[in-house]
């Protein structure tokens, strides 16, 4: 389990950077909001930093100097006892547990290499599964997480949702937008895709140098809602 770690831990440079790219999450005193995909990518890409392997050292060594971290602690065992602290000031308190709880009881969502069409290798489903049993209990397991996911879906209808006045934001670049509504099911239930952003941009404070794309979605988010309460 500490190969996989560590393996998913240096993928999460990359997942990270995508997930959030370009997000106006300064105002909140995020760190790292200047490394983007492109950033990663300009590295990835330049020869003169040496083989891929000198490239990949050079993005996790850029991390490490953004967070001020020393080392990655990537010790499976460690992360799990982290995991398992439910104290109010624990080191889970940013929302981790909180996460994986969700993954393992209502929607799995996991990000794993099991696809063939990522560059990524080394934690497959089974891995995250067994962290459901190893930070909540030997009850939580895959069948338990394939049971659940099922009822999730059964309970708000999966992508055959029927209600009303929910709007649906999603940003090309957001990888979760692939398990979204990204298209209209009514008038009443409008999807909002937003080419050229990421995960949640609708959500953060405006800035000037947004997207049009963007500021047309929020205009129209705010349009749906004021004519909703108004009903």
């Amino acid at each position: 389990m500490d190969l996989a770690y560590f393996l998913e831990t240096l993928a999460g440079n990359f997942m990270d950077v995508v997930q959030y790219n370009k997000d106006n999450r300064q105002f909140e005193g995020a760190i790292g909001t200047n490394i983007t995909i492109k950033v990663l990518c300009d590295i990835m890409s330049d020869p003169s930093r040496g083989e891929p392997y000198d490239r990949y050292a050079t993005i996790v060594n850029l991390m490490l100097k953004t967070f001020f971290l020393k080392c990655l602690n990537v010790n499976y065992s460690s992360y799990i006892k982290e995991m398992s602290d439910t104290a109010w000031k624990g080191p889970a308190l940013g929302g981790g547990r909180q996460w994986v709880y969700q993954t393992c009881t209502e929607f799995g969502f996991y990000q794993s290499t099991d696809s063939p069409n990522q560059p990524f290798v080394g934690f497959p489903l089974p891995y995250h599964l067994q962290q459901c049993s190893d930070i909540f209990g030997a009850s939580f397991n895959a069948s338990s997480v394939a049971d659940a996911v099922q009822q999730t879906n059964e309970y708000y209808g999966s992508y055959d949702i029927r209600s009303s006045r929910i709007v649906f934001p999603n940003g090309s670049i957001d990888p979760w937008h692939a398990l979204g509504i990204t298209k209209d099911i009514s008038d009443d239930l409008p999807a909002v895709f937003i080419n050229g952003t990421a995960h949640c941009a609708n959500m953060y404070p405006a800035r000037e140098e947004d997207l049009p794309q963007l500021v047309f979605a929020r205009d129209h988010i705010f349009s749906l809602l004021q004519k909703w309460l108004k009903q």
